[in-house]
């Protein structure tokens, strides 16, 4: 049953004033005495306002008519007032929201209020006794075009016998706004990339094999190669931070595979002076997403490579394991251990201070969040370093959620 149906346009009546008909959540208000009588049963409550004064975002307590009867201090900081002064009001006529007007008793009573995220989170919460979350986008009376995109999570919980909703707002326009300027950027970059890519083949094709620029235009074309999977590796890693990155499974031929990862990276600056021994019998077939699991072999690889000193092998190996395969790389060097601490987390690197970092970190959060692996490695004396994905044969359809949605 969606939310159009089980509301509809409701009509309550108001003691007051009569029947009230509204669009979505129901009409009525507690009085002022009784808004003051249930802050004071929340006020007693032990710790609760030390809770949620402690916590980072805006934190509301509303009663069943979504009037607020207590807050955070958080709140209040950014609103620059007292208790006094947003007690029984509703979430939306705090920040502004230019629907209230449009509804016959202010914040969820209009017709747009069918679309508004905490509004549904504090009715989904007191139906079900459960925490809901849900994502809101708000469109504010003043500036005009301001707008706030908020994660709501509405908690119910019941005091003196009364029903009442915990609500964490979460501001997450920055997150928003910088996951659509990521998309534009990379819509447009790709085209750009892809339309130097097109012209860099097609002079290419048009040029006698045998004339003196073909090996120039060869290696621009396979420049331009290399600059579009740069551009694509860019993209599936901030997709994948964010939690949009949908991996596409397929099943793909393991040996042939990581031959073209072998032959790739052997062209690569890295490898110059060393060598890449593959090892990938009996390996048969695999379930994944090649393009990510290229980005995270292709990564361990590199890193192998870089750490490898001039004359050095590094090793590849693909060893089935019941309902596994289990993908090895390996370098004959071994990582300090300060180093091992801290291989995977985001921002370390070992080649600068700032703005590296990401190689091993991708390699964890494509591995195991989107294919569904698991990541390790071993380093010591005499054994070198060894790092290892192991996967399932046929993994799940789904992405692990990412932290803004759990």
């Amino acid at each position: 049953m969606t939310r159009g149906t089980l509301y509809g346009i409701i009509s309550v009546m108001n003691l007051s004033e009569g029947p009230t008909t509204t669009f979505y959540a129901p009409a009525g208000r507690s009085t002022e005495p009784e808004v003051h009588r249930q802050q004071q049963s929340i006020i007693d409550v032990p710790l609760l306002q030390q809770t949620i004064d402690a916590m980072s975002d805006v934190v509301l307590i509303l009663n069943g008519q979504r009037q607020v009867v207590s807050a955070n201090r958080r709140l209040l900081e950014l609103l620059q007032c007292g208790i006094g002064d947003v007690l029984g009001r509703r979430p939306g006529e705090l920040v502004r929201c230019r629907n209230v007007a449009g509804g016959p008793d202010g914040c969820g009573t209009a017709h747009e209020c069918l679309t508004c995220g905490a509004i549904d989170a504090v009715l989904e919460s007191q139906r079900q006794d459960d925490r809901v979350v849900r994502e809101c986008r708000i469109s504010l009376d003043q500036p005009v075009g301001g707008a706030l995109d908020l994660l709501v999570s509405a908690t119910a919980v019941e005091v003196d016998g009364q029903r009442y909703s915990i609500c964490v707002l979460k501001d997450v326009s920055d997150e928003k706004r910088l996951g659509v300027l990521a998309r534009m950027f990379f819509h447009d970059v790709m085209n750009t990339a892809g339309g130097i890519q097109g012209f860099a083949h097609l002079i290419r094709e048009s040029i006698p094999e045998d004339s003196p620029e073909s090996q120039e235009l060869a290696e621009l074309a396979e420049l331009a190669d290399q600059l579009i999977e740069e551009i694509r590796a860019q993209r599936d890693l901030t997709y994948a931070e964010s939690g949009d990155l949908e991996p596409e499974f397929e099943a793909i031929e393991v040996a042939p595979f990581l031959e073209r990862q072998r032959d790739l990276l052997a062209r690569h600056p890295v490898a110059r002076g060393r060598r890449i021994d593959l090892n990938c019998s009996d390996c048969g077939t695999l379930v994944t997403d090649a393009r990510l699991l290229g980005r995270v072999l292709g990564n361990m690889i590199k890193n192998a490579l870089e750490a490898a000193a001039a004359g050095e092998t590094v090793s590849v190996r693909c060893e089935p394991r019941d309902s596994q395969l289990e993908f090895h790389v390996h370098n004959p060097q071994t990582m300090p251990r300060e180093v091992q601490m801290q291989i995977f987390q985001r921002s370390f690197s070992t080649k600068a201070r700032t703005g590296r970092g990401i190689g091993t970190h991708s390699i964890k959060l494509l591995g195991e969040r989107y294919l569904g692996g698991k990541v390790g490695f071993v380093s010591g004396e005499g054994q070198g370093t060894t790092f290892t994905i192991s996967l399932p044969r046929q993994p799940r359809t789904a992405p692990v959620q990412s932290a803004v949605e759990a």
